[in-house]
């Protein structure tokens, strides 16, 4: 059994590791680079996007992922406050989204990811 200030430690290690598969997830998804998106996310990870149902799986989140990146001239997701406890990591943060042909837009958003083994398992998203 770990002591205390052992256990807090480890505790708090473990938060930090999964902030970072979060923000290199987000590094990625911002480099737009989908392979690279491929280790981060659990074979039955759920995305729960705001403004439709769930999606499913590795394959269907990433087909999600393609569509957004083929639609939007500019898909930017900047992390503006991050914060984690165990496995939660959850995001304030700014998107930056352009169509083809049209201005530049910001949205603010919310989101929250759920890390295990080093992998996106869950993965929220609110925009407005």
């Amino acid at each position: 059994m770990l002591d205390p200030l052992d256990d807090a430690l480890s505790r708090m290690t473990a938060s930090l590791e999964n902030e970072l598969v979060v923000r290199d997830f987000l590094d990625n998804f911002r480099a737009r680079d989908l392979d690279q998106l491929v280790p981060f996310l659990d074979t039955d990870v759920v995305y729960q996007p705001a403004t439709c149902s769930q999606i499913r799986g590795r394959t269907a989140v990433l087909r999600f992922c393609a569509a957004i990146l083929e639609s939007f001239e500019v898909f930017d997701i900047v992390p503006d406050r991050v914060t984690s406890s165990g496995s939660l990591v959850m995001l304030d943060q700014t998107i930056h989204v352009r169509f083809p042909g049209e201005p530049e837009r910001t949205l603010m958003g919310l989101a929250s990811f759920e890390v295990r083994d080093f992998q996106i398992t869950a993965w929220r998203q609110l925009q407005g």
